[in-house]
């Protein structure tokens, strides 16, 4: 299938027994070896290398605090520039009105990355066709870099602070544009022709540490501000908040009855967990190891408080902190100076053109969904034929994971109409069944009869006496309908048959799935 001018594979399987083949792509050498160079310039001298149709990529660490993408833009505009493919990973809610605008004016020719909410609407609506979109993962980003399937003429980075050679961290600077971990930057940085920093401070002295170097930074362009890191909170961080939300504790409480049956839970085993529910389940797993004095090798993944409170304890080693969900000094501090937390790269995290990635060490993972079905495919993008969600990380690590977990209530309802979660097909196929393991609601849990985990027949012989409802996905999409009836009429799947308007890749770059725009 012809999506944007490339011939697409489609998915054969999560993994592909063919062999990948080809070289990592390199940058273009510094034209001028440099000495003593000062690299604090403006925002309108970056714009004199770039041309009418080249691509240019932003990092979304600030999420809805980001300010940079739109001073880059509004920048694009008033120099006359055309045709612009901006190569992110998410956008949110903040981009509204003025990037779909810019599209309409001409500035922007088309996006890569996972849409949320308003963009999503536009896309869906099909006001950036022809081109078509592209939804991936964290690691097939870095992946489509690393071999050059997409290159970058300006990879721009927001950072709270740089030195004018063009080093930078996200760990100092302005208290309230600090952001943490710069890993989804790494790739950017390093295979884009030019890199251009914007530093909310600008010192004249070296920064130190260096998760982007001066090796790879040509421009340093002083800004009144990076981001805001009101705006990087994902979920909900409030324990105590989280415990209280009956959902959370039901859901929580299968997910812990679920990795004890299994046996994951033990010394050096490794983990990750989202926030909201998976926040309960971070804060039960840490129980379990203190009453067993079990120690875990490492936990990946959004790093909070309560992260750092296991570190502190020592019921876990390492922490991989790849980007961050809580802005707070606490976390940033840790960050800083604590050696067992650890900053990584998103490449180092999950990508398949390297020898080896952090996923792929995982003992087990907890992850959530907007619908499984009957073939325990996922849709994390899709509600209502509306994009809502995105792809993040989630492929990577249910690919990686030894023991993938997926949460999800059985049905929602709002109106008096119903929606089941548990489906006979997804709308839309974001991760493919293959590398799910467990499905687990507020009551009940599926084992994937196909599961590969090597924790999987300890869970089928333990499960019961664990107090665990097993039942098989056919009997909970039974009572995911039921439930959705509570609530009222179930309406029909939204009808979508017009023009492709998304695509949905698989981490190795293959086309997983498309959504069309409704007739």
């Amino acid at each position: 299938m012809i999506i944007n001018n490339r011939d697409y594979k489609p998915f054969v399987s999560a993994f592909n027994p063919a062999p990948q083949t080809g070289r990592f792509v390199g940058r273009k050498i510094v034209e001028h070896i440099p000495h003593r160079h000062n690299k604090v310039t403006t925002l309108d001298a970056v714009m004199e290398v770039i041309r009418d149709g080249d691509a240019i990529s932003y990092p979304h660490y600030y999420r809805t605090g980001d300010v940079g993408l739109k001073m880059v833009v509004e920048k694009l505009r008033e120099k006359g520039k055309k045709g612009i493919i901006v190569y992110g990973n998410a956008y949110f809610d903040n981009v509204d009105p003025w990037l779909i605008e810019a599209v309409r004016d001409g500035v922007i020719g088309g996006f890569y990355g996972n849409p949320y909410r308003a963009l999503g609407d536009h896309i869906v609506k099909g006001e950036l066709l022809p081109w078509v979109t592209v939804g991936f993962s964290h690691g097939d980003r870095v992946r489509k870099l690393q071999t050059g399937e997409v290159r970058i003429k300006v990879a721009f980075g927001p950072v709270p602070m740089a030195d004018r050679y063009g080093n930078a961290n996200g760990l100092l600077g302005k208290p309230e544009e600090l952001c943490g971990a710069v890993g989804l930057f790494g790739a950017d940085a390093e295979f884009a022709d030019y890199v251009c920093l914007l530093a909310g401070t600008v010192s004249d002295t070296l920064v130190m540490p260096i998760p982007i170097s001066m090796e790879q930074v040509d421009f340093v362009v002083p800004v009144p501000c990076a981001g805001q890191n009101s705006g990087i909170g994902s979920g909900t961080l409030d324990i105590a908040k989280a415990k209280a939300n009956p959902f959370n504790a039901r859901i929580a409480a299968n997910i812990s009855g679920v990795m004890k049956a299994a046996g994951v839970i033990k010394d050096n085993f490794g983990f990750q967990v989202g926030s909201g529910a998976g926040l309960v389940v971070l804060d039960s797993i840490r129980d379990i190891l203190k009453e067993t004095k079990v120690k875990a090798d490492f936990i990946i993944g959004g790093i909070t408080s309560l992260h750092i409170d296991m570190l502190e304890e020592g019921t876990v080693r390492y922490l991989l902190h790849g980007q961050s969900f809580e802005p707070s000094p606490r976390v940033f501090n840790s960050l800083l100076n604590d050696p067992n937390h650890h900053e990584i790269s998103t490449s180092y995290y999950a990508s398949v053109a390297n020898k080896e990635a952090a996923v792929n060490l995982l003992d087990a993972a907890v992850l959530s969904a907007l619908e499984v079905d009957l073939g325990f495919n996922l849709n994390t993008v899709c509600a209502g034929g509306r994009i809502i969600g995105g792809i993040g990380g989630g492929q990577d690590v249910a690919a990686g994971a030894d023991l993938t977990i997926i949460f999800l209530p059985l049905a929602t309802g709002k109106n008096g109409k119903g929606f089941p979660k548990v489906v006979e097909k997804v709308y839309t196929r974001t991760t493919p069944g293959e590398v799910i393991d467990v499905i687990v609601t507020e009551e009940y849990v599926a084992v994937n009869p196909a599961s590969t985990s090597s924790y999987r027949d300890a869970l089928l012989a333990n499960g019961a006496a664990a107090g665990l409802k097993m039942i098989s996905i056919e009997e909970l999409r039974q009572k995911s309908v039921e439930a959705a009836m509570a609530y009222g009429s179930i309406p029909p799947t939204p009808e979508a048959t017009g023009d492709i308007v998304h695509a949905i890749e698989w981490r190795d770059g293959t086309l997983l799935d498309v959504i069309r725009k409704p007739e």
